[in-house]
């Protein structure tokens, strides 16, 4: 892999199609042993002056307890606190009892006194080693803001200050692996300042109504950050096997909610008041944290309000492993889940276990409508390899835009276990507003791409007219593209075409057919055609009435041209992929005999004994 390149863009430097590159590494993975990476998770929260307004009663600091509360050990954390001046409030590092307690004393300390809103300084403080990739380490920056860059009265200098946030600052974070997760605590928040920063890392943004909803919304990025394996709660019911070492259970309560309680197997009833010294129950306006050492196992039982945010974070020695997931889609995208169970941090392939274990994608609609998908190891696409123990399935039916909540499951007699995580969907990647400053005069559109999904720099707009005319939209100087039309296409239909390049380096190309009319706000454009690629070709369609010999004429000729494109377009090295085949080849077969042996010596020493406790189970 070229230094400081993903593999993808390796990939594409070197001339070769990225999935190639992807299934070399994925034949090579099982050679490869490394550790698990550590979970680095970095807070800001702003404490300026405006907070009085958009949280008059300092819910940031419940909220950010809860998420100390549920940090698990061993990962790595630190909270910055910033207004004009950036205050390290918790100092950066191992996540343990001490940190904790520190953290919860100085979560108190939060307020609202900031004159001003210096988000660059505080991105760039709390990032400042954050240089380059380390496979050591995920890391994760959470962003709470209410307002917008601001570092004194003069706007010339706060626009100074927000172009180096995104042209110096970012590219370096986006270069490190960082991923971003923004928090607009306000409408007045530059949300497509937020927008853009965790776009550019595929991080999550998310705009908050009121702080009430702080609490929520950072379990959301809690669990992208640190993905905890979690219980399935079924009518506040909950099973705990005996594989589970710790559990972490989180219980909104609403303001007229009765104590929550917790029913242990053995029908014993626990509250905030009444509980065994040997667990630690925090509670705090608007929920119970509850953390249990050596759970009994069996069904345990909440005393408490339905909530579907509820949780039962688990510590285990086996464990349930997902590949990153996107945080935000448009309609039309397709993506691959990926998960396996790993046991004391190796994956399971005996077969006895995994043919009582079935997994499962379940998608959850705001509306409550869900979706359950087996994931299969049959080899078969996406999936790689047939009873390697990873479990696969694309994701490509998702209609309808909105808020989801996925959840993956693997479940069996003896245990479950699911990760959970938010995924927004767009139904389109711009907004389009049409104005007429009076009658008989020209109407002017303004078109402004979504900052989340498609890089701004990379976005080019034409509008083709009702007579096939067509012409150039041009861009303004705040990411908006202005257009004027004649009024005598009043009331007909135009089409604008959108080109650029996503987050994820991929190019698209989209139509968007729409009625010149004044619209009365911003509204997002309707798809005329399905998102394509822009290097995608037409389909064309021929001449039924062709003799069979045209066809076949037809048909050599059109592979003799399909080979010249994929040549000429991709810039295909074919000999240096058949050297890297016959390199990996080598290391396949070398590290293959290395690692039958091995696996065949520990396969002799474990399989007694796994087999006598899958008896037992």
């Amino acid at each position: 892999m070229l230094y400081g390149y993903s593999p993808i863009a390796a990939a594409r430097l070197l001339g070769l199609r990225p999935r190639f590159w992807l299934a070399c590494l994925i034949l090579i993975s099982p050679l490869i042993v490394r550790a698990e990476a550590v979970t680095d998770v970095r807070v800001l929260i702003d404490v300026s002056g405006s907070m009085k307004k958009n949280d008059p009663r300092n819910l940031r600091t419940p909220a950010l307890e809860m998420l100390v509360g549920l940090l698990p050990e061993n990962t790595k954390s630190g909270i910055w606190t910033f207004g004009r001046y950036v205050n390290m409030q918790v100092k950066l590092g191992k996540v343990n009892k001490d940190w904790k307690r520190l953290a919860m004393a100085e979560a108190k300390k939060i307020h609202s006194r900031g004159l001003y809103t210096n988000i660059e300084e505080a991105v760039k403080r709390s990032t400042t080693d954050w240089t380059k990739p380390d496979p050591g380490y995920e890391r994760h920056l959470i962003l709470l803001t209410d307002g917008m860059v601001d570092i004194g009265k003069d706007a010339r200098l706060n626009e100074q200050s927000r172009r180096r946030l995104l042209n110096d600052i970012l590219p370096r974070l986006e270069g490190a692996d960082v991923t971003i997760h923004s928090i607009a605590l306000s409408q007045h928040a530059d949300a497509e300042l937020l927008n853009t920063l965790s776009g550019a890392t595929k991080g999550s943004f998310e705009q908050v109504d009121n702080a009430e909803q702080l609490q929520r919304i950072f379990l959301k990025l809690f669990e992208k950050s640190v993905k905890p394996d979690t219980l399935p709660i079924e009518d506040n019911k909950f099973t705990v096997d005996k594989h589970v070492s710790d559990i972490t259970v989180l219980i909104f309560r609403a303001k007229d909610s009765p104590a929550t309680q917790l029913t242990t197997p053995a029908g014993k009833n626990w509250s905030a008041k009444k509980h065994p010294d040997a667990v630690n129950w925090h509670h705090d306006e608007g929920y119970d944290l509850v953390t249990v050492k050596g759970p009994a196992a069996g069904e345990w039982n909440l005393q408490a309000k339905v909530d579907p945010d509820n949780r039962v974070m688990v510590v285990s020695n086996l464990s349930l492993k997902v590949d990153k997931l996107p945080n935000t889609i448009m309609l039309g995208d397709e993506f691959d889940v990926r998960t396996r169970l790993l046991e004391e941090g190796k994956t399971v392939t005996h077969k006895n276990l995994l043919e009582k274990t079935n997994f499962i994608v379940k998608l959850v609609s705001k509306a409550g409508e869900i979706e359950k998908t087996a994931l299969e190891d049959n080899g078969e696409v996406p999936d790689v390899i047939k009873g390697d123990g990873i479990y696969s399935k694309s994701i490509d039916n998702i209609g309808v835009a909105g808020e989801y909540e996925l959840s993956v499951q693997a479940r069996s007699l003896t245990f479950e276990r699911a990760i959970q995580h938010s995924l927004q969907v767009h139904d389109s990647p711009a907004n389009i507003a049409i104005t007429q400053a009076a009658d008989n005069k020209p109407f002017t559109l303004s078109i402004k791409p979504h900052a989340g999904l498609i890089r701004p720099e990379s976005v080019s707009m034409q509008v083709t007219l009702p007579g096939g005319e067509t012409q150039i939209v041009k861009q303004g100087d705040d990411h908006t593209w202005t257009i004027d039309v004649p009024e005598k296409y009043a009331n007909k239909k135009f089409t604008l075409t959108l080109a650029g390049t996503r987050y994820t380096d991929e190019p698209i190309k989209m139509d968007f057919e729409n009625v010149l009319a004044v619209t009365d706000k911003a509204q997002s454009l309707a798809l005329k055609v399905a998102p394509k690629k822009a290097d995608e070709k037409p389909e064309v369609k021929k001449d039924e009435n062709v003799s069979d010999d045209e066809k076949a004429d037809d048909e050599v000729a059109d592979a003799e041209s399909a080979g010249e494109d994929a040549t000429e377009e991709e810039g295909f090295n074919w000999l240096l992929v058949i050297a890297m085949i016959i390199g990996v080849n080598v290391i396949v077969i070398g590290g293959g005999w290395f690692a039958f042996k091995t696996w065949k010596k520990r396969q002799l020493t474990q399989e007694g004994a796994v087999e006598a406790a899958l008896t037992n189970e």
